[in-house]
């Protein structure tokens, strides 16, 4: 049996999609998966695979996985420390991101592979690397997000309730435009919720422009994404570097056309497939213009449908299959 051991911050995360996604992907591949969390919760719902509890050395001596795949940065000191001498696999992110890491452990001896969004491969390398650093963009799971008949005046969002999210715009957009349904999906942190129990808070003050759901399953979150018409999605344009965030990827599949905040990478990501604002009057003007305008609604499902191929699961995920299968001998 091939195993692998995801190294995880925290399991299951209702926000953190692409975590599920790639598990799911690599289980019908005939992959037994555990996942092993720093912060280990026996409150988190089941999630899909086994969660091992107690250090990582004993996770990985129950489990006896091929190798060990971590999500995020932070965590890779952790397994490292260990020695455990199996082939270890890194999938960066960007809200951790930092070249010095990246460059550390493109040339560590212990590290197999470290996976990079592809914009941020560019900035951190302008020559040759070690060879263990490869482009790869996010994945969605294409059972579960797809077009479907859109509600009309529909406008969401799924995220994480974290003020590095920048959340309030969402909830300032809802309330200049009441003649549209806005819904805010959102992951309850564990460590602190004050920003999200504020974000309740002052949306309930508004009159509550938009409704605000937590923690909702996957399945659940998925079927309202798809039959929205437009995905709004802010980000702190001072924070953490844009990465790919696989909920724009996942409207975008549904042909729920994505209003992004307007930079290279993300116009790289997005393409023909959305519109793009700089300030939230901008926002809310693209985001009329979209929900009054049927023929470009219908221009710009086409092209984020067609943009979303090239992140499926099927499409993206084999080549973290194909280095594991190098490196252990499968």
């Amino acid at each position: 049996m091939k195993r692998i051991l995801y190294v995880l911050e925290d399991y299951p995360v209702s926000s953190e999609t692409y975590v599920e996604t790639e598990i799911d992907y690599f289980l019908r591949q005939g992959i037994e998966i555990a996942a092993w969390c720093r912060r280990q919760d026996p409150e988190r719902l089941p999630g899909t695979v086994m969660v091992l509890r107690g250090p990582l050395k004993e996770a990985v001596k129950a489990f006896k996985p091929d190798a060990i795949h971590v999500h995020w940065l932070p965590l890779v000191p952790a397994v490292l420390l260990e020695g455990f001498g199996l082939p270890v696999t890194v999938r960066s992110h960007s809200f951790e991101f930092s070249q010095a890491a990246i460059k550390g452990y493109a040339f560590h001896p212990a590290i197999t592979a470290v996976f990079v969004f592809p914009h941020l491969v560019e900035t951190t390398f302008k020559g040759a690397d070690s060879g263990k650093v490869i482009s790869l963009t996010s994945a969605y799971d294409e059972r579960m997000f797809y077009p479907e008949p859109k509600e009309p005046g529909t406008v969401i969002r799924a995220t994480a309730g974290l003020p590095t999210k920048e959340i309030d715009s969402f909830l300032d957009v809802a309330k200049a435009c009441p003649e549209l349904r806005f819904t805010l999906i959102s992951s309850k942190p564990k460590e602190d919720s004050s920003y999200l129990n504020n974000l309740l808070s002052r949306n309930a003050s508004m009159g509550c422009p938009a409704n605000i759901l937590i923690d909702v399953t996957r399945k659940a979150a998925a079927s309202l994404v798809r039959k929205s018409e437009i995905c709004f999605r802010s980000n702190n344009p001072t924070g953490h570097p844009f990465g790919m965030p696989v909920s724009i990827a996942e409207a975008m599949a549904c042909g729920t056309i994505p209003v992004v905040r307007n930079h290279a990478p993300a116009r790289g990501y997005v393409g023909d497939g959305g519109l793009y604002f700089e300030t939230v009057p901008e926002a809310i003007s693209r985001i009329r213009e979209i929900a009054s305008d049927r023929d470009l609604r219908g221009r710009l499902r086409t092209a984020s449908i067609e943009k979303a191929r090239s992140y499926a699961a099927s499409v993206v995920l084999p080549a973290i299959f194909q280095v594991w299968e190098r490196a252990c001998g499968w």
